[in-house]
């Protein structure tokens, strides 16, 4: 099976992103964008080739972050919570926030992978709700378009992203909720990654097990314990590959919708 497809997401994004910055258009956020992923998307493929043990694979994000601390429009150094509004972290947003928001969501991404189309999809809803209350369609053309072929190729298993595309895509989303003040949305549109993540965490190293998935005699998927937001969907009722990914493309989707709803009141 065809792997590591997400050098269809991250080459041709990275170009484009540098060719408007060339244009003039978007200028900054252009840069912001390109470094950033272009970065990433390396030590992804690194990943992808050297199969990294996942201690050391959990803090390569934290590198990916240095091109947006470098980089990053002027200003951007604000947070906006549902209790106390806006608030400036001034420098401490650049060397503590970024890097944290870029471990926590490309690797919570990166958790909730393993059946097809679940990195694409998921990553494709939020991108696009993100766009919805940005407006910056022309930074995310391609990105968009991109996503939505490599969906169809990842749904129907005749390719999949490996470590590369999740590294990229979870990048592009950080990066642009810090650009268009998006960190609160994308921040609640992470609820079942973060759920996701906490779950496979307390697993693995309070309980030593792992999240397993079995299929049964007529192809459906069922698991015998709760050790992730796959194998939670799975104890209750028996699907198909199909019907679980779907059935997490909607969790996501409230999430968005919720979190679109919370950021324009």
């Amino acid at each position: 099976m065809p792997n590591v497809y997400g050098v269809f997401y991250a080459v041709p994004s990275v170009c484009f992103w540098f060719v408007l910055a060339f244009l003039g258009v978007q200028e900054r956020y252009a840069l912001s964008l390109a470094s950033s992923v272009l970065f990433g998307s390396t030590m992804g493929l690194f990943d992808d080739i050297a199969n990294l043990r996942w201690r050391t694979k959990a803090i390569l994000p934290l590198f990916a972050a240095l091109p947006y601390i470098v980089l990053g429009p002027a200003g951007r150094t604000t947070v906006s919570t549902i209790l106390t509004g806006s608030l400036d972290l001034g420098f401490l947003f650049l060397i503590l926030l970024v890097p944290a928001m870029v471990t926590i969501v490309t690797n919570s991404y990166n958790q909730l992978g393993g059946l097809n189309g679940l990195e694409s999809g998921t990553g494709l809803i939020i991108l696009v709700g993100m766009t919805i209350l940005s407006g910056d369609w022309i930074l995310m053309s391609l990105p968009l378009v991109l996503l939505v072929v490599l969906t169809y190729l990842s749904f129907t298993g005749k390719a999949f992203l490996g470590n590369i595309g999740s590294f990229s895509i979870g990048l592009t989303l950080v990066v642009l909720s810090i650009l268009d003040n998006l960190k609160l949305m994308l921040l609640i549109s992470f609820i079942p990654f973060i759920a996701n993540s906490i779950l496979i965490l307390f697993s693995n190293y309070f309980l030593h097990d792992r999240a397993k998935t079995f299929m049964d005699n007529e192809g459906r998927l069922y698991a015998t314990r709760i050790r992730s937001l796959r194998t939670l969907l799975l104890t209750h009722k028996r699907m198909t590959e199909h019907q679980v990914v779907m059935a997490i493309y909607l969790l996501v989707a409230f999430s968005v919708l919720v979190a679109m709803l919370i950021t324009v009141m």
